[in-house]
C-alpha cells in the first residue's frame, strides 16, 4: 500500500495541474474523479479512485510549494464541514494526512510517525463555516507524537503542512459542488 501511495503522489506531483483533462487511460494507477485545480490557484484538492482496488482518496497539492499530501477517503472526512455538534458549532476536525517525499530533520519531524519515507501526520483542525458554505480555518493546526494520540498539543509549524491542511479544508466545499455537478455517486 505504501509503495502505491508514493507512486500515486509522485505521478500527481509531476503531472499537469489540470487532471480533469487526462485521457481515460492516463497511464497512472488512478483515475481522477474531480479536482478543484484552476489556472489561477496554486492549490488543488482532487478526489481519485485507485484502478486496482477501487479505493478513493484525496490528493492535496500546493504547486507553489511543490508539496503534496494524501488523505484516505471516508464519508466522515468528505462531509466534515456539514455536521454541527449539539451546541450548533463545529467539532474539531481530526484526520490523518500522509506526506510523501519528505526528508527528516525538518520542522514537524517529531509529530506523527515516520514509515519509510512517509510522514504520517495526525491533524487536529479548528474551523468555522461562513454563509455560502465557505470553510474558514482557525490556525494554528495541531498534532502529536504517534498515530493515535489522546491529546493534540503539538503545534504544526511547517508552512507547507499548514498550507496543505488549509487547502484540504477550504477546497472541500468546491469539490462537493464539482462532484454534485458531475453526478458522481460516492459511498
Amino acid at each position: 500500500m505504501a509503495r502505491k501511495i508514493i507512486l500515486l503522489l509522485a505521478l500527481i506531483f509531476f503531472a499537469t495541474a489540470n487532471v480533469e483533462a487526462a485521457p481515460p487511460d492516463n497511464g497512472m494507477p488512478f483515475d481522477p474523479l474531480a479536482t478543484t485545480a484552476t489556472e489561477t490557484d496554486s492549490g488543488a484538492l482532487t478526489l481519485v479512485v485507485m484502478k486496482d482496488t477501487n479505493e478513493l482518496c484525496f490528493i492535496v497539492a500546493d504547486n507553489k510549494a511543490r508539496a503534496l499530501g494524501m488523505v484516505p477517503y471516508t464519508s466522515r472526512i468528505y462531509d466534515f464541514y456539514l455536521r454541527k455538534d449539539s451546541s450548533g458549532g463545529y467539532s474539531p476536525f481530526i484526520f490523518m494526512m500522509v506526506l510523501p517525499m519528505e526528508t527528516r530533520g525538518q520542522i514537524d519531524d517529531d509529530l506523527g510517525e515516520w514509515q519509510e519515507n512517509f510522514h504520517l501526520l495526525p491533524v487536529y483542525a479548528l474551523f468555522d463555516v461562513k454563509s455560502g458554505g465557505q470553510v474558514v480555518c482557525e490556525k494554528p493546526f495541531y498534532s502529536a507524537r504517534g498515530l493515535n494520540p489522546s491529546h493534540y498539543q503539538g503545534t504544526i509549524r511547517n508552512p507547507n503542512h499548514e498550507r496543505l491542511i488549509e487547502i484540504f479544508l477550504t477546497h472541500m466545499p468546491r469539490l462537493h459542488r464539482l462532484i454534485r455537478d458531475q453526478h458522481i455517486s460516492l459511498p
